[in-house]
């Protein structure tokens, strides 16, 4: 397999772990914080390229500058990975009840919605395999809220924007001039993150391993779906909608 090109909204050790031959582009809000996931990835010995694209997804503009940058400067895109997002809880008043959830779904919803439309172009242009990968949550899950055991959430507006960000993707990946592409959302598990004050119980790098097998494997040996790695699980495994 050649090298590709991939666009990570955030930085993932496990995806440059397994992709020594991979280019990646680590989507960073500065080129500060790039550095800084640069410098920690080296520091575990990875030695994938790697280079820092400057990009905001909340903006439009610099999402507009960062497909005419990679356009230009690497000339085509094969994998887009949207790992960027956010969380909040309304205070117990309400009173930043719409600022919260506003906030919540313009990242997790419009934003990541707005990358897959703006990215998509340049993917079927460019890619003989082109995919998208949405980091999405079991709390995306419309089954799964509904057993009985299921255990309640800290963020409403987080889970109902993964839900949202679930149909955005299923509804990209159904339209026809679409139908070559491959779209996959992923729930890593309740991972040690700072969105939930590193109180997770996954280490970060095991529930990347679901999107490090989406980007590993052969042309077409996943389906467009809704995808995990739990428990015993040696390959990605179907999340029910």
């Amino acid at each position: 397999m050649s090298p590709r090109t991939i666009l990570i909204t955030g930085a993932n050790r496990a995806i440059a772990q397994r992709s020594p031959s991979d280019h990646l582009l680590l989507g960073c809000r500065s080129k500060e914080k790039g550095e800084a996931a640069i410098e920690q990835l080296r520091s575990l010995g990875i030695t994938a390229k790697i280079d820092i694209l400057v990009l905001d997804i909340d903006s439009n503009t610099s999402q507009y500058s960062a497909v005419e940058e990679i356009r230009a400067k690497y000339h085509k895109l094969d994998i887009l990975i949207n790992n960027a997002g956010t969380a909040s809880v309304p205070k117990p008043d309400l009173s930043d009840f719409r600022t919260a959830y506003n906030d919540v779904y313009n990242t997790n919803v419009a934003s990541v919605t707005l990358s897959m439309l703006l990215f998509l172009p340049l993917l079927k242009q460019t890619s003989l395999d082109p995919r998208i990968i949405n980091i999405s949550s079991r709390r995306a899950s419309f089954y799964l809220k509904t057993q009985p055991n299921f255990p309640s959430t800290v963020s409403i507006p987080y889970s109902i924007s993964k839900t949202a960000l679930n149909a955005a993707t299923v509804e990209l990946w159904n339209l026809e001039e679409n139908k070559k592409v491959q779209f996959h959302c992923v729930s890593p598990g309740h991972c040690k993150t700072a969105l939930n004050g590193f109180r997770g119980k996954k280490n970060v790098v095991d529930g990347a391993e679901v999107v490090a097998q989406l980007v590993l494997a052969e042309k077409g040996r996943y389906q467009n779906g809704f995808w995990e790695m739990e428990g015993e699980d040696k390959e990605p495994a179907p999340v029910p909608w």
